[in-house]
């Protein structure tokens, strides 16, 4: 049976983005290291790099590689696409400033939870987590927003194709108690995650919707356990973040006339 050409993968492209991939991963190597790396030839990754370069994808130091800033208006092109951006991104920063801690913005992409927008108040702490990160769904809190908020149908689909991984011991990794826990998020209006992602971390998070029920995203705050514990400090969190989201679902809504 002939194989359909729009599921054959082309082998250039593939060899394109493991380099483009295993790049990022090492922030920059040499030639060497990075054809072993992405089991290829000398010969093919000096012909992919040399591309990249000359299109400014890819910058050379000596005998380093790594990524050029021409990525930057790609993604940047990508986050501008997101709908009603101009108004989200402003109640990030004005989270992060009256909470003093991490608030981001992120959005469901083929099954996994993308950040588009990350803030830093006055007391956040450092993570690995930054703009662009792909994250499992079910290991943070941004992630239980939203699938408690998807069509039944679409969370099967991501449940299917990506599992459920386990990002710390305590991360979801039952499919029924994950399903439970998206109950009692829609019944509460926001999501936790405790230790799921990042061992010693909180987070809090809730969705972000019109007020015809379009998902648009979650916006999450995020600090260490034992300043997000704290029940005072938590239903501070928990109702800013709820004004920010009702408040989004009228202007985002209103913005469209």
């Amino acid at each position: 049976m002939a194989r359909d050409p729009a599921n054959v993968p082309v082998k250039s492209v593939e060899t394109t983005l493991a380099i483009v991939e295993a790049l990022q991963e090492t922030n920059g190597d040499e030639l060497t290291a990075l054809a072993d790396r992405v089991d290829r030839s000398k010969s093919t990754v000096h012909n992919h790099l040399q591309t990249l370069e000359r299109h400014g994808y890819v910058v050379r130091d000596g005998d380093l590689y790594r990524l050029g800033l021409r990525f930057l208006d790609h993604g940047g092109h990508a986050r501008a696409q997101t709908p009603s951006v101009h108004l989200i991104r402003p109640k990030i920063s004005e989270i992060a400033d009256s909470t003093e801690e991490i608030c981001q913005f992120v959005v469901e992409e083929r099954g996994r939870g993308i950040v588009l927008f990350q803030e830093r108040g006055d007391n956040a702490v450092e993570t690995q987590t930054r703009i662009g990160t792909s994250v499992a769904l079910n290991g943070i809190a941004g992630g239980k927003a939203l699938l408690a908020h998807l069509p039944d149908d679409r969370v099967d689909d991501i449940l299917a194709e990506r599992g459920l991984p386990a990002l710390t011991d305590r991360t979801i990794t039952d499919r029924e108690t994950l399903l439970d826990r998206l109950d009692t998020v829609r019944e509460r209006g926001y999501a936790i995650n405790a230790g799921e992602h990042i061992r010693g971390m909180r987070a809090i998070s809730v969705p972000i919707k019109t007020t015809e029920g379009d998902l648009l995203g979650a916006i999450s705050v995020a600090g260490p356990s034992y300043r997000l514990e704290e029940p005072t400090h938590e239903r501070s969190i928990v109702d800013s973040l709820l004004g920010v989201a009702n408040e989004l679902e009228l202007n985002v809504t209103y913005s469209r006339f």
